[in-house]
């Protein structure tokens, strides 16, 4: 299938919709992320108290992610999607009225529910509505839509901060959040399932999705590689480079430009990702994703020059869309209608393992030994889950398509 005809065929009101519901929450999200750790640090946060706050929404999705993926999968992806957003809003409204850097945790813990709520059951909601030929290309629209709201949101932010503060930056984008979960709200449809779906919601992430894991060298293979690549951008580049450029010298708003650009490479690469995956081994993209990581991660490490850490943040953020359009398209495509959310949640929480262990741990060694040791050692991380991804590819014999077996038993 050309990319035309591809492109036409996905072109339509309801992927579109969906495109457009990612894309103003990632705006919301581009205008957070390059600020946030030094507005926590304006507030008087340390750098482990910057890294405990990163983690705080990587460990809501820990425990979270399986039961709102289960919860989709009972009452509907569209409900779950407008809880996300108002998440988001209330999340922003937070953040721009904390007096001190402990106010914020609340705000973490919603933003953590909404990034579950909004981007990983909207991949629940895309698999729903689409066709196998068209899974590629959707799903490269869909992750470039979030790509391209990641880029603006910063720019938007900068924008604003210049004209007033931060904290006015946070309330736009709370509005933002709110009017987005109003559309959302008015336009998506439900989705109708089949009969024999999920009957109850199990809370957590039990014994029997942990022997799944390990019994699937395929799935562990790809979960493996989602904690390193979440690792790597919840603790090394949303935590810890913007207090790294800022020591170089960088004003804020440098640092959203360097985001701004980093967020357009990483939606340049996705939609290009979804249509080689019709034709390219899918570990074979997740590998090359983190080799790219890794380069990255080491560049960052050695760099002492602005215009090299802007670039290196560029490659890792191709890298980032290039794994994400990668694994969102596999899991929905090994996995049923009435159980795709439970599947992409068991997916997500070892993706969350990474955001919640990584900048904990990192904050501490950036405390005791520097911002930059940061990045020597998520280059470690990435090593080792590039390695553990080949080693566990040579001894693929399943697949995604089988879901755990608590799962199965609803």
């Amino acid at each position: 299938m050309s990319l035309s005809v591809a492109l036409r065929r996905v072109m339509r009101r309801d992927i579109l919709l969906l495109c457009a519901v990612v894309f103003a929450a990632d705006v919301v999200l581009g205008m957070m992320s390059p600020t946030f750790s030094l507005f926590a640090q304006s507030l008087g946060a340390s750098l482990a108290l910057v890294g405990l706050l990163t983690s705080t929404a990587g460990l809501t999705q820990f425990f979270i992610s399986v039961p709102l993926g289960a919860l989709s999968d009972r009452h509907g992806r569209k409900t779950v999607l407008v809880l996300g957003l108002l998440g988001f809003a209330l999340a922003m409204l937070s953040f721009a009225v904390a007096p001190n850097p402990w106010f914020l945790f609340p705000g973490r813990i919603l933003i953590g529910l909404g990034t579950t709520a909004i981007f990983w059951i909207g991949v629940a909601y895309l698999g729903d509505i689409i066709t196998a030929e068209e899974r590629g290309p959707a799903f490269g629209v869909y992750t470039t839509a979030m790509g391209l709201g990641f880029t603006l949101g910063p720019l938007l932010a900068a924008l604003i901060e210049r004209q007033s503060s931060v904290r006015i930056s946070y309330l736009v984008g709370a509005v933002i959040a709110l009017a987005t979960a109003g559309l959302a709200g008015w336009g998506l449809r439900t989705v109708q399932r089949d009969k024999g779906g999920v009957r109850s919601v199990r809370v957590g992430f039990g014994f029997d999705d942990a022997r799944y894991l390990l019994r699937n060298p395929s799935l562990l293979a790809g979960s493996i590689g989602n904690l390193a690549v979440q690792a790597s951008f919840s603790a090394a580049v949303f935590s810890f480079f913007p207090i790294l450029a800022a020591g170089l010298g960088a004003t804020p708003a440098a640092i959203s430009s360097m985001f701004s650009a980093r967020a357009f490479g990483s939606a340049a690469a996705r939609l290009p990702t979804g249509m080689i995956l019709t034709k390219v081994s899918t570990w074979l993209v997740i590998s090359l994703a983190l080799v790219a990581t890794l380069a990255a991660m080491t560049g960052m490490a050695i760099s002492t020059a602005l215009g090299a850490l802007a670039a290196l943040l560029v490659v890792e953020g191709i890298a980032y869309g290039v794994y994400l359009t990668a694994g969102q398209a596999f899991v929905a495509e090994h996995s049923s209608p009435t159980t795709r959310g439970s599947s992409i949640g068991v997916y997500t929480t070892a993706g969350s393992v990474g955001s919640t262990l990584g900048p904990i741990a990192l904050g501490v060694i950036a405390d005791l030994f520097g911002v930059v040791i940061v990045f020597s050692v998520t280059a470690v991380i990435v090593l080792v889950a590039l390695f553990s991804v080949v080693v566990l590819y040579t001894r693929r014999g399943t697949t995604l398509g089988r879901t755990p077996t608590a799962i199965q038993r609803r």
